[in-house]
């Protein structure tokens, strides 16, 4: 159905989705309200006057919530006589981060865009130093994908892995360094760029070196290193590439990543516009996956 969008446009509104006009009933509100104003305050303490004139209900109303909040663990209710979160909320927290729980929200995302740009979309993370993918959504196209071809774990050393440490706090020479054999100045400088590339687009691409008729060559050239471009600082908007992968990273607060997602099977070459449009869609998946982990919604770093 078409929902009003503002200055007289109409877009498309999914029936499944909450209408966008659809309000919240006022008991609702009030619980939501409580449960923010405490979260969003949790170095501190309040008394329920505090809490009533601040939210502005009824001192009755603010007494009933807690009490019933307080009765059910998400609120606490401490010797002072005042209120905090309690650890009912903190349950649901660590429930919400399960990693199985994760994949839930993840494995849509994946699987649309997979169908969408005919690829395959991975979801991979650091662990130990090593990159592993945790899980991979083929477009039918590319079902053989999803046979074990690529080992369980591949090292992060130059060039690869460069998306977990272009946040890292600490300078990304140390993964500079540990490349085998070492790089050269401008080796390291290329390399470098892209990260600062990374930052500011928010996602990273790779592009081969030789072509790619068809997707069994595609598949041969996955980690074929000499063979691929991971080094790249710019899109020019009418060049064609041929990609070897499209890849963002999920953050579960601002500078922490928590895993990542790639997008690889291209078999086309890609004009660069194209490839900042499947940049930026993957970008905001990744967003999307971010906010359920945090809890919110922040700005990227």
């Amino acid at each position: 159905m078409l929902a009003p969008l503002g200055d007289g446009c109409y877009g498309v509104h999914r029936d499944d989705e909450p209408h966008p006009m659809t309000k919240t009933s006022p008991p609702v509100a009030r619980v939501v309200g409580v449960l923010n104003f405490l979260a969003g305050h949790a170095e501190q303490a309040f008394t329920a006057t505090e809490i009533s004139k601040s939210l502005k209900i009824s001192s009755a109303t603010c007494h009933n919530l807690l009490g019933a909040l307080t009765q059910a663990g998400y609120v606490f209710r401490t010797a002072g006589k005042t209120y905090v979160l309690g650890p009912a909320l903190g349950n649901v927290a660590q429930a919400s981060l399960a990693p199985e729980l994760v994949m839930n929200v993840a494995r849509p995302e994946m699987r649309l865009l997979a169908d969408e740009f005919d690829i395959v979309c991975s979801a991979f993370s650091l662990k130990n130093n090593d990159i592993v993918i945790l899980e991979r959504a083929a477009a039918v196209s590319h079902i053989s994908w999803n046979a074990p071809h690529v080992p369980a774990a591949v090292p992060a050393v130059p060039p690869l892995g460069g998306m977990f440490f272009a946040w890292a706090e600490a300078s990304p020479e140390e993964w500079l360094n540990s490349a085998d054999p070492p790089l050269n100045a401008e080796a390291k400088n290329r390399l470098l760029n892209s990260l600062n590339f990374i930052r500011t687009r928010g996602y990273a691409f790779g592009i081969r070196r030789v072509p790619v008729p068809d997707l069994d060559r595609a598949l041969e050239l996955k980690f074929q290193q000499a063979l691929t471009d991971y080094a790249l600082s710019d899109i020019e908007p009418g060049q064609s590439y041929q990609l070897a992968y499209v890849a963002a990273p999920i953050f579960s607060k601002p500078g922490t990543i928590a895993f990542g997602l790639g997008l690889s099977g291209f078999v086309t070459p890609v004009k660069g516009n194209h490839v900042e449009a499947i940049g930026e869609k993957l970008r905001a998946a990744c967003d999307r996956i971010g906010r359920f982990i945090a809890g919110r919604e922040f700005h990227r770093p």
